[in-house]
């Protein structure tokens, strides 16, 4: 599974790679991905396009804000959305 990680949240994307993911560097990796951790509420940056999408199901957005490494590699595994709201 190739996850896109903001560039801001490191530790936590090299957690990921601890953990076996194919980690990359979101927005500075232009082929498909599976997912994106990203923190925060603004979602302007997520520019996610058809062209970087690795599957009709989409990408999976996980806000990593408040969220443990193993709550994300949960949400990662189970392909589980973080709440809107």
């Amino acid at each position: 599974m190739t996850v896109a990680v903001t560039s801001n949240l490191t530790t936590i994307a090299a957690q990921l790679r601890d953990l076996g993911y194919d980690v990359v560097t979101y927005g500075a990796y232009n082929y498909p991905i599976d997912a994106i951790v990203y923190s925060g509420e603004a979602l302007s940056e997520a520019n996610v396009t058809t062209a970087n999408v690795s599957s009709s199901a989409g990408v999976l957005m996980i806000n990593a804000k408040n969220k443990t490494i193993k709550q994300i590699d949960n949400s990662l595994k189970n392909r589980v959305y973080s709440p809107l709201f």
